[in-house]
């Protein structure tokens, strides 16, 4: 069988990963371009012409279907199962319930996040009125999550969604290089989430 198409990024890439989380979770066979450099081939004549924005990952389908952003391009691919779709809401409140979790991940918690480690990782100069500031908001968020956490093992109902992809893929750099042993004691019930969803086979994309 032909694949479903190709995922255009960098493979090392949370955004690309999240992606590839939710097509390995579906099945849906998606080639990658390994090779891919960000800043070099996304500048590029040949695609600045398909894409202007010049941003990655892109999908591009078998039958010449394209999209960029991963968060529209996950979705998408969630929505290929039809409105029994496994990783999308049941009803309207959960379908609306899971797009504010992904916006709260990506418009709140990352920015907080990136804000908080990037200077410390040599990513972002280290200004510290402004890294003191997004510590402030991170901390705040994971406290928010945690307590949300207290009695759900799923984000939405009582099943794994896409509301998890992108909320467990943002919390893998906090785990991996911030979260201390006495802290993850502290948020129990986020450590929890964080570990069941991690190790649904899909992660291992």
């Amino acid at each position: 069988m032909a694949p479903f198409g190709t995922l255009i990024g960098p493979t090392v890439n949370t955004r690309n990963c999240k992606v590839r989380i939710v097509a390995k979770y579906l099945g849906l066979d998606i080639e990658t371009t390994p090779e891919f450099q960000l800043g070099v081939d996304n500048k590029t004549p040949e695609f600045l012409a398909k894409y202007p924005t010049g941003m990655a990952p892109v999908l591009e389908t078998a039958d010449g279907f394209s999209l960029t952003q991963s968060v529209a391009i996950a979705y998408y691919l969630a929505s290929k199962s039809g409105n029994n779709s496994p990783l999308l809401g049941q009803t309207p409140e959960e379908t609306a319930e899971i797009l504010q979790f992904i916006l709260f991940s990506e418009s709140d918690y990352a920015p907080a996040m990136t804000g908080t480690i990037y200077p410390l990782l040599g990513f972002l100069p280290l200004i510290k009125p402004a890294r003191q500031q997004a510590e402030q908001q991170l901390v705040r968020y994971l406290d928010v999550l945690n307590t949300l956490l207290v009695d759900r093992t799923f984000l939405v109902g009582e099943r794994f969604t896409i509301a998890d992809v992108f909320v467990a893929s943002n919390l893998l750099l906090v785990y991996r290089t911030y979260l201390e042993e006495a802290d993850r004691k502290q948020y129990r019930n986020l450590t929890r989430y964080f570990k069941t969803i991690v190790a649904q086979p899909a992660f291992k994309a």
